[in-house]
């Protein structure tokens, strides 16, 4: 183990990070996941998952709760979170996790399935080791053909209000002075921050914090932030290719510029710089990723002719949501909205997608297109109208195509 290694496991055994409760957190699916990538799945047997820097297996005990058909396998270097995460796990029964102490800068001892995992996550990790990209190639050796990597590092221009602040940290404590004697001082930083360099962004909360939050955001033994060109130069480097955002519709100039002749000029720009741009101007704090092996590729758009021989599922990833007002001649539907993971509820009016809508909050299982098509005729839209409305709720992630 290197010394900036040991540095971060020191860090995080004695604040061990995250806090909070088991969650099912968003991009977790892994059916969803692998539905991204053009490759499909080789081999029978359970999908099989790597949670690379599991922490406290908040993340992790969720996506196996709601998914026990799949394998999951989640590694740290942090002794404390592996085993406050072994206790939370046999306290719920969970028979599809297995736990390992695996350094990220080696990945010894890990015990990988053969071909490889189907997912591997590794969310706000790497960008704390000494060589990141060495690190993601290592994940990249032990992905399948078909896997895809879920990875999410610090952006740069969304934490420079951070940066800054355990810069001026850092001017108070010269001489190396031991962790746990900064919080309190470091505390006092960030509150007088709040009127200066913190002011207004999203990190303006920071000097109100647990102490576990605290040292994360402002005490951190190491850490390497990313814009769009150094995040893209590391995956070229670890051997990998990029698929799609986690949140596409944070990056779809369409959605995110208001009609004008900035967003005309914008859209004739190749897709990167159109990144670049957005994230310059927005800053997100964070950069999360799909990746997959170079012979891979993100899946082809479905066609009109495709539609028959598919298969859909409904998104774990969205909310349909109701009002509904009782009258003497029975409930009836007033409202309805559609969220797409963390974005703004979406109205939707009255109309043949609005009709699928409330049809699908009671499907399950997965279905042929033919027998989805049927089932859209049933309620009553149009024949012509039904392709149409399956390309716009697959085009808007409301229908996906897992594979079988």
């Amino acid at each position: 183990m290197d010394q900036i290694t040991a540095s971060i496991r020191d860090m995080y055994e004695k604040y061990p990070y995250p806090t909070g409760a088991p969650n099912n957190r968003l991009g977790s699916d892994v059916d969803l996941i692998l539905s991204y990538g053009a490759r499909a799945p080789e081999g029978a047997g359970p999908r099989q998952v790597l949670d690379a820097g599991c922490g406290r297996a908040l993340g992790l005990i969720g996506a196996a709760t709601f998914q026990p058909e799949v394998q999951f396998v989640g590694i740290d270097i942090n002794r404390v979170g592996l085993a406050e995460s072994k206790t939370a796990v046999d306290q719920r029964g969970l028979k599809n996790i297995r736990l390992q102490e695996v350094d990220l800068m080696s990945l010894d001892g890990l015990e990988a399935p053969t071909g490889g995992f189907d997912v591997i996550h590794s969310s706000g990790v790497i960008h704390h080791l000494s060589d990141p990209a060495a690190s993601l190639g290592l994940l990249r050796e032990n992905l399948a053909p078909h896997g895809l990597i879920n990875l999410m590092v610090y952006g740069r221009n969304g934490r420079d209000p951070l940066l800054k602040t355990a810069a001026a940290i850092d001017v108070l404590f010269p001489d190396g002075t031991p962790l746990v004697d900064r919080v309190a001082l470091a505390r006092q930083v960030a509150t007088f921050g709040t009127d200066g360099v913190l002011k207004g962004s999203r990190f303006a909360d920071t000097g109100e914090v647990n102490d576990v939050e605290m040292v994360d955001r402002l005490l951190n033994a190491n850490e390497t932030t990313y814009d769009i060109a150094s995040l893209w130069q590391m995956i070229d480097t670890a051997g990998l290719r990029f698929v799609r955002w986690a949140e596409p519709l944070d990056w779809q100039v369409e959605l995110q510029v208001p009609a004008s002749d900035l967003r005309d000029r914008l859209l004739k720009l190749p897709i990167f710089e159109q990144y670049r741009f957005l994230e310059m101007v927005l800053c997100p704090p964070m950069l999360e990723i799909m990746l997959a092996h170079k012979d891979n590729a993100p899946r082809p758009e479905l066609g009109m002719a495709d539609i028959a021989n598919a298969v859909f599922r409904v998104s774990p990833e969205i909310t349909i949501g109701t009002s509904v007002r009782h009258t003497p001649a029975g409930p009836r539907t007033e409202t309805l909205e559609l969220r797409v993971r963390n974005q703004d509820p979406v109205p939707i009016t009255a109309g043949p997608t609005a009709t699928a809508l409330l049809a699908m909050r009671e499907w399950g299982d997965d279905l042929p297109g033919r027998e989805l098509q049927q089932k859209f005729a049933a309620l009553g839209l149009a024949p012509a109208d039904i392709p149409a409305v399956i390309l716009e709720l697959v085009r808007v992630e409301v229908l996906y195509r897992p594979y079988r």
